[in-house]
């Protein structure tokens, strides 16, 4: 049942994929999909047909990067980091998309990227959220400058694990940033302990724990030791139950994929309980929900199809 419902959501993210205001948004989520689940599920079809699928949609990236100039801001280059490491791991070169990456990042301070400097600097808490017009202002601003609506800062958690994901990429791939993965991780101690369930942050911090999890292991390729992040690993277990009565596949299917990359197995009873929850929720074209919600609706088919499928472990 686990192997039937990850195949149906596995071909549903390749139709989201296909679409073209779709993927011109969200290629550095889609394309790291494709190749995280090509490269590390046991399932030997599910191999191949994300690789097939990841593959097509690289070479199509690659070709739309000439067809279209980009405009690299310091946001979008982040996303393009994501999917250039995932189209060069997937056998699709290109090195002239790389030089124009490497160009443009560094034009980019830390605090312009990441919205602040890790090496100097405690993790801000005056970071606004995107207004619902879609501007993204500056660090500090309680309305936005073009709309005047007020905004909303975004959580401590967010802001770090935002930090995280981009450091790790920018390093896999290849690009130095004069922030470092190690000086992103040396502000986690400041972020414990973590919060309870009554917390405005705490569904920010279950992301920002399944973050250090998938940066730790290379997004499940390998099994951490449960001694490594016992504190996390406990945070998880207890946060699971909370995102099975909120009813959010997407965080069930994130927690999953973290403990069984922290040791739990099939057998544990919040593993089975959390997939089974997957699966009674997963509808008959293979989606979990946020429906109305584009990247809502890609990030929660991918994360229920790592919270449901086999992982080869090396």
């Amino acid at each position: 049942m686990r192997l039937s419902a990850v195949h149906r959501a596995l071909q549903l993210l390749r139709r989201l994929a296909n679409r073209k205001s779709t993927f011109a948004r969200y290629s550095g989520h889609l394309l790291p999909a494709f190749y995280f689940i090509a490269t590390t599920s046991r399932d030997a079809a599910l191999r191949q047909s994300a690789l097939s699928a990841g593959r097509e949609r690289a070479r199509y990236w690659k070709q739309q990067w000439y067809r279209k100039p980009r405009r690299l801001d310091a946001g979008t280059v982040l996303d393009e980091i994501g999917a250039g490491y995932a189209a060069e791991q997937l056998g699709i070169p290109h090195r002239r998309i790389r030089r124009d990456l490497e160009a443009a990042i560094a034009r980019y301070s830390p605090r312009e990227l990441l919205g602040f400097d890790p090496v100097s600097e405690p993790i801000p808490r005056n970071i606004p959220e995107d207004c619902e017009c879609g501007l993204v202002n500056e660090r500090g601003r309680r309305r936005c400058r073009k709309c005047r609506r007020r905004l909303t800062a975004r959580s401590r958690y967010e802001v770090w694990y935002y930090a995280l994901i981009s450091v790790y990429f920018c390093g896999r791939y290849g690009l130095r940033l004069p922030a470092s993965y190690a000086d992103v991780m040396k502000l986690l101690p400041t972020l414990r302990p973590y919060p309870r369930s009554r917390a405005r942050c705490y569904r920010d911090a279950i992301y920002a724990v399944t973050h250090i999890v998938y940066t730790l292991n290379d997004y499940n390729r390998s099994r951490l030791p449960a001694r490594l992040l016992r504190r996390e690993r406990a945070f998880l277990k207890a946060s699971l139950p909370w995102a099975i009565r909120q009813g959010e596949p997407d965080t069930v299917g994130e927690i999953l994929d973290s403990l069984a990359g922290c040791g739990c197995t099939d057998t544990n009873p919040l593993m089975v309980r959390g997939r089974e929850f997957l699966i009674g929720r997963q509808c008959q074209d293979g989606g979990c929900g946020d429906e109305d919600d584009e990247y809502g609706r890609c990030h929660s088919v991918w994360t229920c199809i790592d919270g449901l499928r086999d992982y080869r472990w090396r």
